[in-house]
């Protein structure tokens, strides 16, 4: 039973978890607030527009939304965030609220064509209206009990999050010309696992694979969605949720309900639905007789998933491209006649693309800002493959999916700005300077630039009405010229040449690579096998590009005298009913919204700074707390109050604390009050009440530049303690009043983790607390603690190391223990300790199992650990030495195929005797801490 409510409060645990920044916005920043009955739109200053282009359309889907899943409507905050460069949103309850990251993704094959801020408000309001409106039955009564997060807790454990996000790429994808689902690139999971063979289970494909390809739940629930709708009616969903949400059969609500109204058991309904899509690719997308016979498979397939992106033939006989995978970091490699070389480790990116001319490749790469971690930039990097240096452009800068001229001298790319207009920029390749800069009102995005010569770019234009062309832009005079007429075909990741323009768009189920012959005006086709086709490249005399698979993005290459080019119309190309959406779609949705003018108002960065949403307990003993949470709706503020039982000692303990993030230090401060404290002192008994406050700042930064990421943490609290005795014997003790300093200064630096790593391949982190008091004391005590990370011998095996020493002056000794001691062994009090231990974590077993839509296994590992521990007196002299060795077994499983929960055991030997067990092995369950 004690199991099963850990379970339960690491759920609560997991529903907290938000993409959010605490306290990510400088103080400088000025905010204002349009407010409406619907949706207050809190945004920086000179995002009047934004705003604006929110807010009517966030009130035209409440009042005239044709997908309706009910008719609650509860006002939610959405702020905007234009200072990061990722693509992002999300709506979160505790508290309720949702906010936009501005920045438009790079890549058309991304998240398409659709304007951002509308498909960000299309997506990002549906989980409102979702949120909104799966009040009913036990998920009420759950909002009750516990507040926002125990409500969250409720519907996601009734609704799966395949369906949260199917559904909202439903509604962007049906009020719009565009979305997610008309693009064969966000649907071409599913058939790339049909056509190689592999029928997984439903479980793996909910909770996916550390090994194998497995397609999102954002495409599983749009297809489902869409297919529930198709062959039900309008109202199908919304009679599903709203019984599921109200817990209408208490286990398994959404898979009764969907029973209820499609007649079909759970797994017969997923069966059919994707049986249906299986048989559309059947019988269209595979099915074409003119594939290119002669292709060549240049990657070697892998066991896990492994990506071959953006080929460039450098020579005859070398190929570069970006290398990445599940157990690969990101990295430039070239492959020759002789064998496969890595070039470089990329650093650290949003976005895979790069270019290549004359032994340069140019990228752009991510830099953040240390402290405010809304603000971050991407900046452009020139590496030279002959020498392998590496250079910076220039630092926080905007600028995305950049390309270098044949000589050098220049790079153009497409410049973002925080308004979100964006601007095509000629920059000197030497300094970063900008040459030219050219945009056009209707123009949203300049993608793919490519410089052809230095008067003329090609590059792919994204426009406002969501429309894709492609153009010929002057640098001198900065005119446009069209050589693709403006349609919703999806167009991207262009390779262009002096009279030749080759890129892949999107044609029914299928992206496909094209040309566009500059000089007969003449547009070419060039079937290919795979689901898709991607990053394609012409030089010397072949033609080079990526096909999707089940085992990831797959290099295929064909001599150009062997490829056989189809002449395509240009209704044929424009015309095109690409990737699924159901009968129901309203295209014209967007056409009839109308402009209401907003006042706008300062909105304060105070404003209900505490924000009570939700209250839980929890329980680790022997302490049982019950938490009151709160947070403001710029992210600024944490509140808790609380109350705490101790099992043990029979004390109650009632206490809040607060934080502030708005300035450059967080100010942190905290008190609690315990009553009925007893304790046998020189036989007799004291009996008190004690009150413990602090107040400290601490400075959290954290940046990412280069290769690594970096945290420096520094902080100082000021802590005051007092006793207040009680009963009989409260004259025979002294009143007890002191207060004491702690110190503290962390600095880690790692490499990122693939999705195998279980810890950092190469990173370290250093940290040291120095603690002592101010009066009636003495005492004090220092901590310092280092951990390495190493890569083990094979991938996804690890080894750490960790070290520390611990050390407590004069002789009484006020300040608890922070040195872990050797596993197996219970602290002893000592003047000081120092300690080391060696850990080895590999993986055994990639099961890939699960058990009754419940519980899913997708990874047992193990570490093998070492640990020496040894205390000494004041004097230096060393006490009894403690050492220990044995096996963790880990398992990482997944509950109700979405909530992730790691649990173990730890079974180990004392190599030296332990007096408090006297027997050689130890064994001990290993839960999840509750955070």
């Amino acid at each position: 039973m004690r199991t099963v409510f850990i379970l339960v409060l690491c759920f609560f645990c997991l529903s907290n978890i938000k993409a959010q920044q605490f306290g990510g916005n400088p103080p400088s920043t000025r905010w204002y607030q349009m407010d409406s009955d619907t949706a207050r739109i809190i945004f920086p200053q000179k995002m009047d527009s934004m705003a604006a282009k929110v807010a009517n359309l966030v009130t035209h889907l409440a009042r005239h939304n044709p997908l309706n899943l009910g008719n609650q409507l509860k006002k939610v905050d959405i702020v905007l965030q234009p200072q990061t460069i990722n693509a992002n949103g999300y709506v979160s309850l505790g508290p309720f609220r949702s906010e936009f990251y501005t920045t438009p993704p790079a890549d058309n094959f991304d998240l398409g064509s659709l304007e951002w801020l509308t498909q960000l408000t299309l997506h990002e309001y549906r989980h409102v209206h979702q949120y909104n409106n799966f009040n009913h039955g036990l998920s009420t009564a759950m909002r009750y009990l516990f507040g926002q997060e125990g409500y969250a807790l409720a519907i996601n454990t009734a609704i799966p999050n395949w369906f949260f996000e199917g559904d909202a790429v439903y509604q962007e994808t049906s009020l719009s010309p565009q979305g997610r689902g008309r693009m064969p690139s966000f649907l071409k999971g599913f058939p790339a696992l049909w056509q190689s063979g592999k029928e997984y289970g439903w479980m793996k494909l909910r909770n996916g694979s550390y090994k194998d390809f497995t397609p999102s739940h954002y495409v599983l629930g749009y297809l489902l969605v869409n297919y529930g709708i198709q062959e039900y009616g309008p109202q199908f969903w919304k009679n599903v949720t709203h019984d599921a949400s109200a817990f209408k059969g208490l286990f398994y609500p959404m898979q009764k309900a969907i029973k209820k109204y499609s007649g079909l058991k759970y797994k017969e309904f997923t069966h059919k639905a994707l049986n249906y899509y299986k048989h559309q690719y059947q019988t269209s997308a595979f099915k074409n007789n003119s594939f290119i016979k002669d292709e060549m498979e240049l990657s070697p397939l892998s066991q896990t998933v492994t990506h071959y992106q953006y080929p460039f033939q450098i020579a005859k006989d070398s190929l570069l491209y970006l290398k990445t995978g599940n157990n690969i970091r990101p990295a430039f490699y070239i492959k020759d006649k002789h064998k496969e070389h890595r070039l470089r480790w990329r650093d650290i990116s949003i976005d895979n693309q790069y270019s290549y001319r004359n032994g340069k490749i140019v990228y752009a790469a991510l830099e953040s800002d240390p402290r405010w971690r809304w603000r971050d930039y991407s900046v452009i990097k020139i590496l030279d493959i002959h020498s392998g240096k590496q250079r910076t452009l220039q630092h926080k800068t905007r600028y995305f999916s950049p390309d270098i001229s044949a000589d050098g001298t220049l790079i153009a790319a497409n410049h973002v700005k925080e308004d979100g207009s964006s601007a095509l920029v000629i920059l000197n390749a030497t300094d970063g300077s900008i040459l030219k800069e050219i945009s056009q009102k209707d123009i949203a995005y300049f993608t793919n630039p490519k410089i052809i010569n230095n008067r003329t770019v090609i590059a792919v234009l994204r426009y406002t009405n969501s429309r894709t062309s492609i153009a010929s832009i002057d640098i001198n005079s900065g005119s446009i010229e069209l050589l693709i007429p403006p349609s919703f075909t999806l167009i991207g990741q262009i390779d262009a040449k002096e009279d030749k323009v080759y890129f892949s768009a999107a044609q029914h189920l299928k992206d496909e690579i094209f040309y566009y012959d500059i000089s007969s005006k003449q547009l070419y086709k060039l079937p290919t096998n795979g689901v898709g086709s991607y990053f394609i490249n012409a030089d010397y005399d072949k033609i080079t590009w990526s096909s999707f698979t089940a085992s990831g993005h797959q290099l295929k290459q064909v001599d150009i005298s062997k490829a056989v080019w189809e002449p395509v119309s240009w209704s044929t190309f424009t015309n095109v009913h690409n990737g699924f959406s159901a009968d129901t779609s309203h295209p014209s949705f967007l056409h009839n919204i109308p402009t209401t003018i907003h006042s706008v108002k300062p909105y304060r960065k105070l404003t209900k700074p505490f924000n009570f949403h939700s209250w839980r307990p929890d329980y680790e003993q022997p302490e049982f707390r019950f938490t009151l949470y709160g947070n403001n709706i710029l992210n600024t503020t944490q509140t808790q109050l609380y109350y705490l039982y101790n099992e043990n000692n029979r004390t109650h303990t009632a206490g809040g604390s607060f934080i502030y993030g708005g300035l450059f230090p967080y100010i942190r401060l905290g008190t609690q009050y315990t009553f009925d404290r007893r304790s046998i002192i020189n036989q007799k008994l004291k009996e008190w009440n004690e009150w413990n406050s602090y107040v400290g700042l601490s400075l959290p930064l954290t940046w990412t530049s280069g290769r690594t990421y970096k945290t420096l943490t520094l902080y100082s609290d000021y802590h005051y303690r007092a006793d207040f005795h009680r009963g009989s014997t409260q004259n025979d003790f002294r009143n007890l009043r002191f207060n004491y300093l702690r110190h503290g200064i962390s600095w880690s630096q790692r490499v990122p983790t693939t999705v195998q790593d279980i810890f950092p391949r190469w990173g370290y982190r250093i940290a040291s607390q120095y603690t002592h008091a101010l009066n009636i004391y003495k005492s004090w005590q220092s901590y310092t603690g280092i951990s390495l990370y190493l890569p083990g011998i094979a991938p996804a095996q690890h080894l750490v190391l960790n070290g520390g020493v611990q050390y407590s002056g004069n002789s009484t000794r006020i300040f608890s223990n922070n040195l872990p001691f050797a596993r197996g062994y219970t602290t002893v009090d000592s003047a000081g300790a120092y300690t080391a231990s060696a850990n080895y974590h590999l993986t055994l077993l990639y099961p890939d199992w699960g058990f009754a839509n419940i519980l899913y296994l997708s990874r047992i590992r193990a570490n093998i650990f070492f640990d020496h521990t040894r205390p000494f007196d004041k004097y230096g002299v060393n006490g009894h030495s403690m050492q220990s060795a044995g096996t963790e077994i880990y398992f990482d499983t997944k509950w109700w195929n979405q909530h992730p929960i790691t649990l173990g055991f730890r079974i180990g030997r004392h190599l030296t005797p332990a007096p408090a067990n006297p027997r050689n092995f130890f064994f001990e369950f290993l839960l999840p801490s509750l955070l």
